[in-house]
């Protein structure tokens, strides 16, 4: 493996809180995504998400659609010290069909509102957002933009204006997923590229063979059968929660349950809508 490889798996962020890389003990963030045909809440989802923000401090975030506009709540402190964070561990009137969260481990940028993902962009009639882990380094140098630049001093933000860069001018979902998947492989050459990507109707996830992203199908019918959250000792029956004509499709960078979760290929962009996968690429 060549030095500089090593260097982007020695400081970029990944597949749980912590992971040992050539005897060193290195941090990580996470990534959670939710695609469901239904609005629904993502309350015991971010129950367990939220508590491994304990390993990483330095931000986190949570983007949904009420409509074709996105909100996003973030904040460069960890999820522990956050008394919004923790409000919305009970808070059942957010429902959206799409969800992207992120917690920070800082491998590029200050501790900054603008460094904090998810971040958003509008583009067309559809507001975009983008959550990302791993490091590319010297991406600003590989890769020029024109139009879309970044607010902040991430690689991840430069990254995600990079692909809307390349999807400006296309037409036709085909086209415009081709061209996510093409600039994804490109970025992913460089170092750790793990994304979730939504316009708000469809998610995107992507993964570049570095550390892990996992998804869960969530499909009835559903039974009284319940399922263990693994970073609290709460459990839920999905026959009790869920109607018997939802389904969502969950994505994280480490399983949140104790479900049957399915690891992503490497190098395919996958698309999901209305909790279905569309396309594996």
């Amino acid at each position: 493996m060549k030095e500089k490889d090593e260097l982007h798996i020695g400081t970029a962020i990944g597949s749980s809180s912590e992971k040992l890389v050539y005897g060193m003990l290195v941090k990580m963030c996470e990534l959670f995504g939710l695609s469901a045909n239904k609005r629904v809440n993502i309350l015991f989802s971010w129950k367990g998400f939220s508590q491994r923000g304990k390993k990483q401090p330095h931000g986190w975030g949570v983007a949904f659609y009420p409509d074709k506009s996105a909100i996003i709540f973030k904040e460069p402190i960890g999820t522990l010290s956050s008394p919004l964070a923790n409000f919305l561990r009970d808070y059942q009137q957010i429902e959206s069909k799409i969800f992207i969260s992120h917690l920070r481990y800082a491998s590029v940028g200050e501790h900054k509102h603008q460094n904090t993902h998810p971040f958003s962009r509008k583009l067309g009639e559809r507001e975009w957002i983008f959550a990302h882990n791993g490091t590319i380094l010297d991406i600003d140098q590989k890769f020029t933009l024109e139009h879309f630049k970044p607010l902040g001093k991430t690689d991840s933000e430069y990254a995600f204006c990079l692909i809307l860069e390349r999807i400006q001018n296309l037409t036709g979902e085909k086209r415009i997923r081709n061209a996510i998947e093409k600039i994804a492989n490109e970025i992913a050459r460089e170092g750790g590229f793990n994304f979730l990507l939504s316009n708000g109707k469809k998610l995107f996830a992507y993964y570049s063979g570095f550390n892990s992203l996992y998804y869960l199908q969530r499909i009835p019918p559903y039974h009284t059968k319940r399922i263990l959250l693994k970073d609290e000792d709460i459990s839920i029956s999905l026959g009790e929660m869920k109607e018997q004509t939802e389904k969502a499709i969950l994505v994280a960078t480490q399983p949140l349950t104790d479900e049957t979760w399915i690891d992503f290929e490497p190098n395919k962009l996958y698309e999901f809508s209305e909790g279905t996968m569309i396309n594996k690429k």
